[in-house]
């Protein structure tokens, strides 16, 4: 089953446009969003015109104009483009602030919910015009009815599950982060300190692990029962390998879906699934073989591998990449190197998944010889509905071609140079991720070490204990390095500030009623007196202190002024001072904010 890579690319425009080009409060409205709300459609009817067009093509051979896969690559292509249009410039990313208020979980789902609206009847449509694509067997031959929604029901709920998958992760993110706002402290400390992010992102992989094999079973529809004798049969040779026979479940798909998975990056809660078309279309011995390779991926220990290098060392290396300060460089350069990254880290994850499966058929040669294993897959390859032709098909597998993966088992099996190499590069792969891991956990460690004592006082600030960061501030003194020279001018702005308010508060609950006025009314006298970026902490401590004020827009928006002028940066000035007047001009403002 191909991964949905347009609803992952929806997802990096999605959350890419909102850390590279944050919006201004207020810059969004209920008319931009219904009129880009117009624009949703748009994939899907491109999909809907390559389904016309295919339809005319196969049952009445008409071959001109625009081939129905141009059409299919142009509604993949408008999934992202109006993603962006929708989140950035039609404002939805700003009402999504505006909605969700405080609420982390309310956040992630009105973000999301642009994309799932536009791409899923998408990938439904698109699903259904790549089955007729892929069964266009006879070119020029007509067909007297085309299999409707109705007849690919089971490959469509396969589309759906994905979507239904990743709903997992947004809620008990959302949640987790919702709860954490209960104890503020501790919040700050995994929201706002580099140690503490690292330690909650882990925290959550570690819970993901846990709750993807339970979540799959719903996603996906899973049952426990299969068909006998072949249930008896599968269970016995996965206990015959030393893997739960209880764990053992069947994947319905109307017969049409013909693969074997291991689910669950972690052993606890992890099983085996087997699909109702793999298990009519290969005798049993084949049948064999698929468990042995799907337990071999298990037993050597290749879904903690991934889960190592595709998220335990990329987080542990965020601390050190973040203290680069890759966000002072040009949004499009960001945008272009977040765009290699993705590419590098899609490349070396298929490299990855590609050897993986090779190491699992190995484990099946080991345990039954190539037999079994290599029927299987040339079965299923000469039996199955092929639905991966497309260059997006080949690019999003995780698989290497049955044929060569059919010639290493052999070759494993009767060549004893060749079995002796491929174990040494098991080996020596192995040895690369433990120093991969290892170089990461040191280079994390190093960059907590030298930023602790300044995320201590960003941490008692944002959590209100003035007092705390006060004292931690001074024992620092001038021993500042470089790079922390702009970040910590501005924290000692905002410590002056707020301890000029508030001086003995030890959490925002306390201080936040006084910084709510206090604070806005010295953001007001040094505007005028001193000019804009003098006056950007007191503005920052009135955005914070009335974070459910009914003018919080405005506060921000003050905010935002501030800190462009204080950054020089005039265009973002004239942006603020455009939404201000058309929201209205706080009183004593009007001379800042004049025409």
């Amino acid at each position: 089953m191909a991964l949905p890579i347009v609803l992952l690319l929806g997802f990096l425009v999605l959350f890419g446009s909102l850390t590279l080009d944050p919006p201004l409060p207020g810059s969004g409205s209920v008319t931009s969003v219904l009129w880009t709300a117009s624009l949703w459609p748009l994939p899907s009817l491109l999909a809907i015109v390559a389904l016309r067009r295919l339809r005319r093509r196969l049952c009445f051979g008409e071959t001109s104009g625009l081939h129905p896969r141009v059409w299919l690559r142009m509604s993949v292509l408008a999934t992202p483009a109006v993603v962006y249009l929708v989140a950035g410039p039609g404002g939805w990313h700003d009402m999504t602030w505006q909605w969700a208020a405080e609420s982390h979980l309310a956040s992630i789902g009105l973000m999301a919910l642009p994309l799932v609206a536009i791409e899923v009847p998408r990938m439904l449509l698109a699903a259904v015009a790549q089955v007729w694509l892929d069964g266009d067997s006879v070119p020029g031959a007509p067909f007297r009815q085309l299999p409707g929604f109705l007849d690919l029901w089971p490959i469509l709920r396969l589309r759906l599950a994905w979507p239904l998958l990743m709903v997992m992760p947004c809620v008990v993110l959302g949640t987790a982060l919702d709860l954490l706002k209960l104890a503020p402290v501790w919040h700050e400390f995994f929201v706002n300190t580099s140690v503490g992010a690292t330690l909650g992102m882990l925290g959550m992989l570690v819970l993901f692990g846990l709750l993807v094999p339970f979540w799959f079973r719903i996603s996906f529809g899973v049952k426990s029962n299969l068909p006998e004798p072949v249930g008896s049969l599968l269970r016995k040779t996965a206990a015959a390998l030393g893997f739960s026979p209880s764990r053992v479940y069947l994947l319905p798909t109307g017969g049409r879906a013909m693969n074997a998975m291991m689910v669950g990056p972690l052993p606890i809660g992890r099983m085996l699934c087997v699909t109702d078309g793999l298990l009519g279309a290969i005798d049993e011995e084949s049948l064999a073989g698929v468990v042995a390779h799907e337990v071999g991926h298990a037993r050597m220990g290749h879904p903690g591998l991934l889960l190592t290098l595709t998220g335990v060392v990329p987080v542990l290396l965020l601390s050190p990449a973040t203290a680069l300060d890759p966000l002072s460089a040009d949004p499009l350069w960001q945008a272009l190197f977040t765009l290699l990254g993705v590419v590098a880290v899609w490349s070396i994850v298929r490299a990855l998944a590609h050897r993986f499966e090779h190491e699992a058929d190995i484990a099946s040669v080991r345990a039954l010889g190539a037999g079994p294993c290599s029927r299987a897959l040339l079965t299923v390859s000469g039996a199955a509905i092929p639905i991966r032709h497309s260059w997006l098909g080949r690019v999003s597998s995780l698989h290497p071609e049955e044929r060569l993966r059919c010639m290493t088992m052999l070759r494993y099996e009767l060549e004893p140079e060749f079995r002796k190499q491929f174990d040494a590069t098991g080996r020596r792969l192995r040895v690369a991720i433990l120093i991969g891991l290892l170089i990461s956990v040191v280079l994390a460690g190093i960059t907590w070490a030298l930023d602790w004592r300044f995320e201590r006082v960003i941490w008692r600030l944002n959590s209100g204990d003035v007092a705390g960061a006060v004292q931690l501030d001074l024992e620092i003194g001038t021993d500042i390095p470089a790079r922390w020279t702009k970040t910590w001018k501005l924290v000692r702005e905002d410590l002056g500030a707020v301890a000029a308010i508030t001086p003995s508060a030890t959490s925002w609950e306390e201080a936040a009623p006084q910084l709510a006025t206090e604070a806005w009314q010295r953001g007001v006298e040094v505007i005028l007196a001193k000019g804009s970026a003098a006056a950007r902490p007191w503005f920052a401590l009135a955005a914070e202190g009335g974070k459910r004020a009914p003018d919080r827009i405005m506060r921000r928006l003050l905010y935002e002024f501030c800190r462009a002028a204080d950054q020089s940066n005039t265009e973002r000035m004239d942006e603020v001072r455009r939404l201000v007047r058309r929201l209205g001009v706080p009183k004593g403002l009007e001379p800042v904010f004049a025409q």
